[in-house]
């Protein structure tokens, strides 16, 4: 009998343990309910309460995908807009922040309040279920294609893909002109290629068509690519001299870099696209308050203009570009609309072909 009440104990004891938690994360108020309750109020309140509830907050969380040398100085640039606010900052891109955020998210550990990635990204962390809609007043500044409308996501800056070449290894007279040209025999060995390239991977399949394009991609894979996490360090190794082509890479560092002086020039290929990054709500911000004005500030005139000094792209209306040379050919947008539905397709394939499957 006493062996019987033990073991009906134990069994009590793991039902709460394991049926409470829940309960209370189910009745627990997610960061978009709470800041939904103040669109109610006047812009004046509604900014008065923003600031009371994130002085008391303290703090706020930010996993971005800026470079580490732009995610510092755009934190100081808040930050001295709102002093009273420690701003905690991971830098953390690609699979890795979707693996990141999944995990945390799946264990109760709710430590991000605000989260920017690229659209793939987006997309793959609004399926965990680790975003909430949040319809910032700065959304009214942004064309509607550079923002959903359930309101989980808003451009926060945009990167245009381009080719890179090293201008001591290839004349501007033999640079690819369109993506039939990189079959050519002459660049087998010679040309790197992100190895996380879904975007560009599903932007051709979808120019060229699905059996066409998947038949280029082949012929492509042949060619001996070096595949490379990180268009950054691509094109670093591209101005080193390691291959002489990066396949896909963001505007704005060649032309950064070709500023300072690098050896590194560029060149647009058909179809030309752009990622729109996206800045993200976390469903359960530990800072709410906080969390808004992160993210009112990061879309408003000042934050966006400070994002065009990193040479990045925005889409912002009004606000001037570092290098405009960019956006004076239209690109077609990839985003989370279009690059979520056929993501795990698309990652699954691109891996088949250039990754081994791996």
């Amino acid at each position: 009998m006493k062996e019987m009440l033990r073991i009906l104990l134990i069994l009590s004891l793991t039902f709460l343990l394991t049926v409470i938690p829940q309960v209370s994360e189910a009745a627990q108020e997610t960061a978009g309910q709470i800041l939904a309750k103040l669109n109610k109020l006047t812009p004046e309140k509604r900014q008065k309460a923003l600031m009371e509830g994130a002085k008391a907050e303290g703090e706020v969380t930010f996993y971005s995908s800026l470079q580490a040398v732009q995610l510092d100085p755009f934190a100081k640039a808040f930050n001295k807009r709102f002093p009273f606010l420690k701003v905690n900052t991971y830098r953390v891109s690609g699979n890795k922040q979707v693996i990141k955020i999944q995990t945390e998210f799946n264990a109760g550990r709710h430590a991000v309040d605000v989260i920017n990635g690229s659209a793939e990204q987006a997309s793959a962390i609004k399926k965990v279920g680790a975003l909430e809609p949040y319809r910032t007043p700065q959304g009214e500044f942004f064309p509607a294609s550079y923002k959903d409308k359930e309101g989980y996501f808003t451009s926060f800056y945009v990167i245009p893909i381009v080719l890179g070449y090293n201008t001591n290894l290839v004349k501007r007279s033999e640079v690819p002109k369109n993506y039939e040209d990189l079959l050519d025999p002459k660049w087998k060995g010679k040309m790197f290629l992100d190895n996380e390239a879904y975007e560009w991977f599903a932007v051709l399949l979808k120019h060229l068509g699905r059996e066409k394009g998947l038949q280029y991609m082949r012929r492509l894979a042949k060619q001996d690519i070096s595949m490379q996490r990180g268009r950054t360090g691509q094109t670093q190794l591209l101005m080193a001299g390691e291959r002489p082509i990066g396949i896909v890479l963001s505007g704005h560092n060649v032309l950064d870099f070709k500023d300072r002086g690098a050896p590194i020039d560029w060149a647009i290929l058909d179809p030309y696209f752009s990622q729109a990054n996206m800045i993200m709500l976390a469903r359960h911000a530990p800072h709410p308050h906080a969390a808004a004005l992160l993210i009112d500030w990061s879309l408003s005139e000042e934050g966006q203009t400070t994002i065009t000094t990193f040479g990045r792209v925005v889409a912002r209306k009004g606000v001037k570009q570092r290098f405009a040379a960019l956006v004076e050919k239209e690109s077609v947008l990839v985003d989370p609309e279009m690059i979520g539905p056929i993501l795990e397709e698309t990652t699954r394939e691109f891996r088949a072909i250039f990754m081994d499957g791996r």
